[in-house]
């Protein structure tokens, strides 16, 4: 019998066991940006909390993505004026995390006319701050884990559990967050709920694509999907596709995809070259939303080798495309989506050799990906916008109890 992360436990539960009556009649969900995959959730949330659900997020998004998330969804949207001010932007770099402020003069106000029974808000931020100091029950998202959160300075770490300690209840995105805001931050576990992150769905044209089956002559295809920066640790796949190439001989047995772009292209390419595996990889550069699902479509086995990240949304992705996945140890959903030997491996991206021998499994045992490409949909079978949606007001049932 195979034995459930307590993540996948609660989000099991949430397609029976919670209900999915909205607890108050007015919520309000306080996202100073938001891509794309969050709207089936506020949907969701739209759905069973009615109009009295309300976003609240800034009128101008520094990205492209974040500007086409407002112009999506059914949920009624309030936008305050505010700016992003960045103090570091080293979590590209992996092994600390990035810090910044989102300053909105209008919030208060903005909070004070929605009259929320309870608030939602994203991570320990200033408008959660807002929320806290205001006197709302507030819900904390929380997303970091005890890889991203390695560097934070004494003073934030006290900040944060100040806030942790005033919050009513969490929701996280999985074991690895849960960890850290238990025994870093010292909040309640009785008081967090997981499964508030989900990815979208594939879009209607892959319905009943998966799981891959290798066919005669063809090579493994891995592939990769983010961007080329250092904190994705690329160069640890290069590097175990170099080994593998040893290993195979000259053997077209496998191919490496890389689908993104980012400052680490140029030595990536180098070190491909250098290597002798330039054959082997292809550099596809960035792809549209819409246009990754083909990528998923076209390979047979997910790689993400990062050096740190939170709950990166590529390994679900991955997933409801039938896809086994090769999962670093430091990638937040490690522990929630990667059964080991089941539908694919956990690995240590520092250590090259054991991505080169796990990689070679499958290219030694094509039937491997099929049955793990099976058990991935199975896994991801849980993480839907609705379950997300009532683990959010699980959470506010919580705050809002006497």
């Amino acid at each position: 019998m195979t034995t459930r992360s307590r993540s996948e436990r609660n989000a099991l539960g949430a397609a029976g066991a919670m209900p999915t009556a909205s607890p108050v009649r007015r919520l309000v969900y306080l996202s100073p940006t938001y891509h794309p995959y969050r709207v089936p959730v506020f949907d969701a949330l739209h759905r069973m909390v009615g109009d009295g659900f309300v976003v609240v997020t800034l009128r101008t998004q520094p990205t492209r993505n974040d500007r086409l998330a407002q112009q999506l969804g059914s949920f009624p949207k309030r936008t305050i004026r505010g700016r992003y001010l960045w103090l570091s932007r080293h979590h590209d770099a992996g092994r600390q995390s990035q810090t910044s402020l989102v300053l909105a003069p209008g919030l208060a106000a903005a909070l004070r006319r929605q009259r929320p029974e309870a608030v939602i808000a994203n991570n320990f931020s200033v408008w959660t701050l807002t929320s806290l100091l205001l006197g709302y029950p507030t819900v904390l998202f929380w997303e970091g884990t005890p890889h991203t959160e390695r560097t934070v300075r004494p003073s934030r770490l006290a900040l944060r559990r100040w806030m942790a300690r005033r919050a009513r209840a969490f929701v996280v995105n999985g074991t690895l967050a849960t960890q850290y805001l238990v025994e870093t931050v010292g909040a309640p576990p009785d008081r967090i709920v997981a499964g508030g992150l989900v990815p979208e769905p594939p879009p209607a044209r892959f319905a009943g694509s998966a799981p891959r089956r290798l066919q005669p002559g063809e090579p493994v295809r891995f592939l990769f999907v983010g961007r080329l920066v250092a904190g994705k640790g690329v160069a640890s796949l290069l590097r175990a596709a170099a080994l593998l190439d040893e290993q195979l001989g000259a053997g077209a047995t496998f191919t490496v995809e890389l689908v993104g772009d980012g400052p680490e292209r140029a030595a990536l390419e180098r070190q491909a070259a250098e290597a002798g595996i330039r054959h082997r990889v292809r550099f596809a550069g960035y792809a549209p939303p819409d246009a990754v699902w083909d990528h998923y479509a076209a390979s047979h086995v997910f790689v993400l080798p990062t050096l740190q990240d939170t709950w990166a949304l590529v390994v679900p992705e991955a997933m409801w495309m039938g896809l086994p996945v090769l999962v670093s140890k430091y990638a937040g959903s490690a522990p929630d989506l990667v059964r080991e030997g089941v539908n694919g491996h956990i690995f240590d991206p520092e250590d090259p050799a054991e991505l080169a021998r796990l990689m070679a499994s499958y290219v030694a045992t094509p039937r491997r990906i099929e049955e793990h490409g099976r058990e991935s949909v199975r896994l991801v079978a849980p993480y839907t916008p609705e379950n997300a949606a009532r683990a959010y007001l699980q959470a506010v049932r919580l705050a809002v109890r006497p």
